[in-house]
């Protein structure tokens, strides 16, 4: 899983805008949570901040899916660091348990390209996030006797892993979309952010991934609301999913992040699917270190 285009990344995280009583309505609505925090700032979506030069963030973030009687636990290490005022680079890798033990499943490098910088009264703004994920085939992929579930792979922080059931109980058949497993291609994210408030952000990601064998080429699309309570707290919502005709996956995420001493932060989100072809229930946390 997301440049700066509003913000610049600073040794402590944190930024001073955002802030509206519409998140927290949303909050008390939903009775759930999500964050952002300079950078970094969402799990499911990829903003635009860029750090500052040869300054970013190490993300150490670890999740676990349920769908049925299925579970998997999964890790997806990762940095990003300011190469320029407009251009950032990272990097990650991923590694699943599907019940027998760790296994690599591949590495992503990525950039991040601002685009437009903050415009207008809502400080519109927008950027692009390109990686290429070098998967890990996995032979289990196509077995088609039992479900598994997977990480997507799309960067540092790129959002939970995917059920995928060939079983007969859900409906997790398809391997087209955004999601896919041990598939190795380019993942891109053209991403949209203005500030409703002084202190609540909205962003959304157009997806697509174009295959380095030759398959099917997938669209979907994250989105999300965060709200900055000070500088230490956010909560938020997020969605993920794809615009496939059957079997869509599209599931929701809601998350705080809360400010640690000496730089860290952690993340925290839980959610889970929306349609059949989505994962029933997803726990992510994350530790973020901004150096």
């Amino acid at each position: 899983m997301p440049l700066s285009a509003p913000e610049t990344f600073t040794k402590r995280g944190p930024h001073h805008q955002r802030c509206g009583p519409l998140f927290a309505a949303l909050w008390l609505l939903l009775t759930l949570t999500t964050y952002a925090h300079h950078g970094r700032d969402f799990i499911l979506i990829q903003d635009s901040a860029i750090p500052d030069y040869l300054s970013g963030v190490a993300i150490a973030g670890y999740e676990w899916t349920s769908d049925g009687d299925t579970n998997e636990f999964s890790t997806e290490p990762g940095f990003f660091i300011g190469l320029a005022p407009a251009l950032a680079f990272g990097m990650s890798a991923g590694f699943s348990d599907e019940g027998d033990g760790w296994n690599y499943t591949g590495v992503t490098p990525q950039f991040v390209l601002s685009i437009l910088p903050p415009t207008g009264p809502m400080n519109f703004r927008a950027g692009l996030w390109s990686g290429y994920e070098f998967a890990e085939a996995s032979d289990q992929a196509h077995s088609g006797s039992h479900g598994h579930v997977h990480n997507p792979g799309s960067g540092p922080d790129a959002g939970p892993p995917i059920v995928h059931d060939h079983s007969g109980g859900h409906d997790h058949g398809s391997h087209g979309g955004i999601h896919r497993h041990g598939e190795s291609g380019w993942y891109n994210r053209l991403i949209l952010e203005a500030d409703i408030t002084h202190h609540t952000r909205v962003i959304l990601n157009l997806i697509s991934f174009v295959s380095g064998t030759g398959g099917k080429p997938g669209f979907g699309y994250a989105a999300g609301i965060r709200h900055e309570f000070s500088h230490d707290f956010s909560l938020g919502i997020e969605t993920l999913g794809d615009f496939e005709e059957r079997q869509s996956s599209h599931q929701v995420l809601f998350t705080t992040m809360i400010g640690l001493p000496k730089h860290f932060s952690l993340r925290l989100g839980i959610g889970g699917g929306l349609t059949r072809a989505a994962p029933d229930f997803t726990m992510h946390t994350s530790v973020l270190w901004r150096f």
